[in-house]
């Protein structure tokens, strides 16, 4: 009998510690290098808390967002999902997100870059947990430029400074080499967002307020911009391409110079890749500023509030946050100042041959809006390297676009 109490007492001990796990549901976009780091991470998340039960679910990247909107709207969102923080005002400011500041502890916030933390609320309201920010930047395949005698006298590769340089570099690659491009790059977002914050900014412009939470264009330099990257496409340095093409070209040697952000680090260290990585190049007279944004942990709003599984929640994406460290190795630069400052940070390959990126990075706006204007803008750039508008109708079309959002 006794022993037959024993057993039944066991048996109700693990059902009860069976109940009281609490499961966690994550969406994600990150693929290929990126999401291996994400998945090992939250399996050690996992064995370090029985208690909690993360399970990842990986969406596609271009329908996150889509889904996401759907998700919420038929009250069956994921517990936590990745988005990007230009994205937050968004989502907020729908009601689409739960705010996070009686459950984040104070400490982490303290030690979070304040230009990056103050994005992460609403309306005064905190609603995600960074994890990095994330800028454009340029990569070079060293065996080509040697092949195409890109070096100096010590035999190191030439690395472009300015446009000018990169230019008459990668045409010099391209056709001494017989290559099909001299940059390679995705003509929608890379070409069409990125590329085209960073080339403005080096003209002078100032794409977002911060101040008055608003885009006010400056229709010559937005005209300049994209006379610059129509120049691009229409002397054959770069040609018309999506992402994993451009990847393609790159990986197999059929690039000497690729335009993509720090996330690819994740990747081509692991490759038969003889490559180097630096900021994108300036304006003569310029600094080299460059398009950035940066992932983060929200928690998607559900019909009736749930607190131990909120808890749980912010439990995983802080603790995510405190091991940055480890998710830097997908190449993306830490956002806490301890994990800036520590060694397993300093001591990743490379990471000093773009660390100083950091200081000349212009973060997507943070505003209501952003996803229709920056959709937009992709559609504006492929119509214009099209020649199916020309730089200046693109310029009054995206200044049109911002005064139309901005007034809904």
């Amino acid at each position: 009998m006794k022993k037959v109490l024993l057993v039944v007492g066991i048996m109700l001990i693990l059902a009860i510690a069976v109940t009281a796990k609490t499961t966690i549901t994550v969406w994600t976009f990150f693929s290929g290098g990126e999401g291996f780091i994400v998945t090992d991470l939250i399996k050690k998340f996992n064995a370090e808390n029985p208690d909690i039960e993360v399970v990842e679910q990986i969406v596609e990247w271009g329908e996150l967002y889509n889904k996401l909107t759907t998700a919420v709207v038929a009250g069956d969102p994921p517990d936590v999902s990745v988005m990007h923080l230009a994205m937050i005002p968004d989502f907020a400011s729908r009601g689409a997100l739960t705010a996070i500041d009686n459950y984040v502890s104070k400490d982490i916030l303290s030690d979070y870059v304040p230009e990056v933390i103050s994005k992460a609320h609403y309306n005064g309201k905190l609603y995600a947990i960074p994890i990095d920010t994330h800028p454009l930047v340029l990569y070079y395949n060293k065996k080509l430029l040697k092949k195409a005698g890109l070096t100096d006298q010590n035999g190191e590769v030439l690395v472009p400074k300015t446009w000018d340089e990169l230019i008459s570099y990668a045409k010099t690659a391209k056709d001494k080499l017989g290559l099909e491009v001299g940059i390679s790059a995705e003509n929608g977002p890379m070409t069409g967002e990125r590329l085209f914050i960073a080339y403005y900014t080096q003209l002078g412009g100032e794409f977002y307020d911060a101040k008055t939470n608003t885009i006010k264009l400056d229709l010559e330099k937005a005209k300049k911009t994209y006379e610059f990257i129509k120049n691009l496409f229409d002397s054959g340095i770069i040609e018309s391409m999506d992402y994993n093409t451009g990847e393609s070209l790159f990986q197999n040697d059929q690039s000497p110079f690729h335009l993509n952000g720090v996330w690819a680090m994740a990747v081509y260290p692991t490759l038969d890749l003889e490559f180097g990585v630096t900021s994108v190049p300036a304006i003569p007279g310029s600094k080299p500023y460059t398009w950035a944004d940066s992932h983060t942990w929200v928690l998607p709003k559900h019909p009736k509030d749930d607190q131990n599984k909120i808890k749980a929640a912010v439990k995983f994406i802080e603790w995510f946050a405190k091991n940055s460290a480890e998710w830097a190795k997908a190449g993306h630069l830490p956002v806490l100042n301890s994990v800036l400052k520590s060694d397993a940070f300093l001591k990743l390959p490379m990471r000093a041959d773009y660390a100083q990126v950091a200081n000349f990075v212009v973060p997507a706006p943070s505003m209501r809006g952003w996803v229709e204007i920056r959709q937009k803008m992709w559609e504006l750039n492929q119509a214009v390297i099209l020649n199916q508008i020309t730089p200046e109708q693109g310029a009054k079309e995206l200044q049109q676009t911002i005064k139309n959002v901005l007034s809904d």
